[in-house]
């Protein structure tokens, strides 16, 4: 029955980190409108990091920014004992995506060039609970966590429509940014106050490349308003280094920091797409994307700068060794005005996740994960505004997955975000 009340409390402080899904896609509210099925798309500046052979269908240079509003929510259940359920929540802004492409001509080839900037992972982390101990109610736990950083990507990317019918791109991703996280738990009770404080601090880099390649059958003999698209995104390894400190005045009173380096495998990834016009106005596309995290780690090394001790740990990406393979559906219809066109779109994808469902181990006394993977789904719905000059486009997305404890309990995981884009044509 209890066994739940030390997951819980865990979690309290790891929770959001856990929700970090390494799904990672391209961006702009237009194809998260079409639920992310945008590989086989691909037709505006935001092809740099969906599919960067995309880039060709540019007619004149353009430049986007995306910004989002992003709920995370994550809700605590134990079925044996409800006064421990927790529902915890943050929302935020964030700067995800900006980029500026520009054609060119060389000796009669269609040439685009663009760069890019991309918020890939995002860390941020901020809330406070209370909680009594089960076992001596006078005494008050406070965990604070706060993080903020993430690791970002500066993209330069080309494209070359090489006849009217294929075009390929390759974009190189640099991978940079950093993470600051403080979680901080104080004890008070009769005769006695503590706290146990941990703070982190990284720099990530890493390096890789996108290749993609574009068929527009419509510039074909066969005019079919068909396009087919293909992405290949190499693997590498995502490093970060910098210092973990430990502050402990409820169990030892003593501190000690430590070196730290840590290195994620991050994996290849092959992704498909293709996208079909209905008479003029209307357009489905659909992508399926394989990313092969099934055996890769992060690994991690500390060294105390006090006793000289070092360690090393390794973690699976994915505790059920599974692969985080995604497929994406999506839709629009363009209501065209005199002054401008308005889109509607929907869209729909699954959501793999690396977390699995977890088994209880009583020779271990904790949890331990199955084979089991946690997916999940989402769904979005968008619009905009379309002019000569500039594009607007607005999306709401839901995404919900569920994470269970063996019959003790479960957490439901929600991320909503919505996103605002600004295209501007030169």
């Amino acid at each position: 029955m209890y066994r739940f009340v030390h997951l819980s409390i865990f979690l309290i402080s790891t929770s959001f980190l856990f929700a970090q899904d390494f799904n990672l896609t391209g961006a702009g509210a237009r194809a998260e409108g079409f639920g992310g099925a945008f590989i086989g798309l691909a037709d505006d500046a935001t092809a740099v990091v969906w599919n960067p052979a995309g880039l060709s269908q540019l007619e004149r240079p353009e430049a986007s920014i995306v910004a989002r509003f992003i709920s995370n929510g994550a809700k605590y259940t134990d079925n044996f004992d409800a006064s421990l359920n927790e529902d915890e929540s943050q929302s935020y802004f964030s700067f995800n995506f900006g980029s500026f492409a520009t054609p060119v001509s060389l000796s009669g080839l269609k040439i685009v060039a663009a760069i890019a900037y991309q918020r890939q992972l995002d860390f941020y982390k901020k809330f406070k609970k209370e909680y009594r101990n089960p076992s001596n109610p006078s005494q008050l736990w406070t965990v604070n966590s706060d993080a903020s950083g993430g690791a970002n990507t500066i993209t330069p990317a080309i494209a070359l429509k090489l006849n009217p019918m294929i075009s390929v791109g390759l974009s190189a991703n640099i991978w940079t940014g950093s993470l600051n996280s403080t979680d901080k738990m104080s004890v008070a009770s009769i005769g006695f106050n503590g706290s146990y404080t941990e703070n982190t601090e990284l720099n990530f880099t890493g390096f890789n490349f996108v290749l993609g390649g574009l068929a527009d059958f419509e510039s074909s003999s066969s005019r079919i308003p068909l396009k087919l698209g293909v992405t290949l995104k190499t693997p590498f390894t995502l490093s970060s280094d910098g210092t973990f400190k430990e502050n402990d005045q409820i169990f030892t009173g003593t501190t000690d920091n430590y070196d730290v380096k840590q290195e994620i495998a991050m994996p290849f990834m092959l992704g498909l797409g293709a996208s079909y016009r209905i008479g003029d106005n209307f357009t489905i596309a659909l992508d399926y994307e394989m990313r092969m995290y099934g055996d890769k780690e992060i690994s991690t090394d500390a060294a105390s700068k006090s006793s000289g001790l070092s360690g090393n740990s390794k973690e699976k990406i994915s505790q059920s060794g599974n692969n985080l393979n995604e497929f994406r559906i999506g839709a629009e219809y363009l209501i065209v005005m005199e002054q401008g066109i308005i889109p509607l779109r929907l869209g729909f994808k699954t959501v793999p996740t690396p977390l699995s469902k977890q088994t209880y181990s009583a020779a271990n006394g904790d949890y331990i994960p199955t084979s089991e993977q946690v997916s999940g789904s989402g769904i979005a719905i968008g619009s905009g505004y379309i002019t000569d000059r500039f594009a607007i486009d607005v999306t709401l997305s839901s995404v919900a997955y569920t994470q269970e404890f063996d019959t003790d309990g479960k957490i439901d995981f929600s991320i909503g975000t919505l996103s605002t884009s600004v295209i501007i044509y030169f």
